[in-house]
């Protein structure tokens, strides 16, 4: 839900999620996540950014290395969206 509240959308949050449990989630069981548990968190509306600033690095998980790409609005510091990827390839 964190992914999706950051900006991602339902189907590239159930692609981040797949490296950490190596099963697919669907675009749908989030939306289902969304609907039960979405209440306990404060929407906020999208809106346009002059700039922004995306960074990566790479992470090890287990025995596993993934790259961790983010996307940061540098006036207010807000995170804008974030990736993880298996090779060094973003969106």
């Amino acid at each position: 839900m964190y992914l999706y509240f950051l900006g991602l959308s339902l189907r590239n949050t159930s692609n981040a999620l797949e490296p950490f449990k190596g099963q697919k989630r669907s675009h749908v069981a989030i939306w289902d996540w969304i609907q039960r548990f979405g209440s306990c968190h404060i929407y906020s509306k999208r809106k346009r950014v002059p700039a922004f600033v995306i960074d990566e690095t790479i992470i090890q998980i287990g025995n596993q290395h993934f790259w961790l790409w983010i996307c940061i609005e540098p006036v207010h510091k807000s995170v804008l969206g974030i990736y993880i990827s298996e090779e060094r390839k973003c969106l």
